[in-house]
């Protein structure tokens, strides 16, 4: 259900964003909001609150996203609560800016590491995943000390295991295999 809703709703948004051609201003406000409720869980909760009436509601977004949002995103969300589907706004998030990363041919991508990678290294990784997919990639570095040292790159569905931890599991499967 939450997929189904997240997904009409972002598709929804980014016809729009396409007609207006405000793509990137629209991720930025969902970003904008989405973070604005993890700063502050209590107006998250009065948002998807059923006790609070919608008009009231819409108030309250209107005296604090007002002037922060453009038009469009302002009666979005004032859709979003008429639906009742405020308990959605971050997969709704979620879902768009995957459309906008389809759209402009990028693909997320997370190298797992046991330190942090430096700038160069991480430039230089995104250029060998373009290289190898063809497509822009947009990485982000995720600290693991279990990994004791190398990268693990999870790329879309695809995981590439380039860590030491990986070869040495490996390495005992292999073992483990060796009828003496």
């Amino acid at each position: 259900m939450a997929k189904l809703v997240s997904k009409t709703y972002s598709e929804a948004l980014f016809e729009v964003a396409l007609e207006e051609n405000k793509i990137d201003l629209f991720l930025e406000e969902l970003n904008f909001i989405v973070d604005t409720f993890k700063m502050y869980p209590e107006f998250y909760s009065l948002f998807k609150s059923p006790l609070l009436k919608v008009d009231e509601k819409k108030k309250v977004v209107s005296e604090v996203f007002g002037d922060k949002l453009s038009q469009e995103m302002n009666n979005f969300l004032k859709i979003i609560l008429d639906k009742k589907r405020a308990y959605y706004i971050e997969q709704i998030k979620n879902e768009y800016e995957k459309m906008v990363n389809e759209y402009k041919g990028i693909i997320k991508a997370v190298a797992v590491t046991a330190i942090p990678l430096t700038e160069e290294e991480k430039n230089n990784l995104e250029e060998k995943l373009s290289e190898l997919t063809g497509k822009s990639i947009k990485l982000t570095n995720e600290i693991d000390k279990n990994v004791i040292g190398g990268v693990l790159v999870k790329l879309g569905d695809k995981v590439i295991d380039g860590t030491i931890k990986g070869r040495l599991e490996e390495l005992k499967e292999n073992l483990a295999q060796i009828v003496v």
